[in-house]
C-alpha cells in the first residue's frame, strides 16, 4: 500500500443497508499500526463515531485481508486468524461476531492510527 498522502485510485464505496443504517455516511481510512507505523488495511468506515472493529466485509486492501471475507463466509470467528501487524508482529485484533452476525476485528486500544482519505 502507498502512503496516505500519496494519490491512489480508490475503490468504490459499498452502498448496502449496512452503510444506510449507519446514516448513510461513509469514507475511507488507511488503518496503520501505532507501534512501528506501517499501513495494515484500507479499510471502509460507515457512520459516526470511533473505530472499535474493522468488518471483514469493508476491508478493500491488502488483498490477503480483503480475501477473508470469501475466505471465512460461515466460519466461526475461533477459524478467522487474530489480526497482527506483518512488520512488528504487534496484536491489533481479535476475531469476533458482531450482533448483526458480520464477522469482525474488534480492535485493541491503542494499537492503531488512522487516517481519513
Amino acid at each position: 500500500m502507498d502512503t496516505p498522502d500519496a494519490k491512489r485510485s480508490l475503490p468504490q464505496l459499498k452502498n448496502d443497508a449496512y452503510r444506510r443504517a449507519r446514516g448513510g455516511s461513509a469514507f475511507f481510512l488507511v488503518v496503520a499500526c501505532a507501534r512501528c507505523g506501517s499501513e495494515l488495511m484500507l479499510y471502509q468506515k460507515d457512520g459516526p463515531g470511533r473505530l472499535q472493529r474493522c468488518y471483514l466485509n469493508r476491508i478493500f486492501d491488502p488483498p490477503e485481508l480483503e480475501e477473508l471475507q470469501r475466505r471465512c463466509v460461515g466460519a466461526s470467528p475461533k477459524e478467522v486468524p487474530a489480526l497482527r501487524c506483518r512488520h512488528c508482529d504487534t496484536l491489533i485484533g481479535v476475531p469476533t461476531r458482531h450482533n448483526d452476525g458480520r464477522l469482525a476485528f474488534r480492535l485493541i486500544n491503542g494499537t492503531v492510527t488512522k487516517s481519513k482519505i
